[in-house]
């Protein structure tokens, strides 16, 4: 019983570590950007397929462009 203990013990104080929960904001800061930057490039395509097509598929293209640019931006 004492050694489960400790071994909950080890595991709250490595989950709530403050190093530990810097890392996990900061990935769920990264995941909540990318996220947003899709639903607003999906919410603006939308908008502009519905205008015109061509216009579209170039905003479609750009915003691949950008996206790919951004992430190897974070790789580095």
């Amino acid at each position: 019983m004492k050694r489960t203990l400790k071994k909950v013990k080890a595991f709250f104080e490595w989950i709530f570590h403050p190093r530990f929960i810097k890392a996990m904001f900061s990935f769920f800061c990264l995941i909540l950007n990318d996220l947003l930057f899709m639903a607003g490039a999906a919410f603006i395509l939308t908008a502009v397929y519905r205008w015109s097509t061509n216009i579209g598929l170039i905003l479609t293209g750009v915003f691949f462009i950008f996206y790919a640019y951004l992430i190897s931006k974070k790789a580095r």
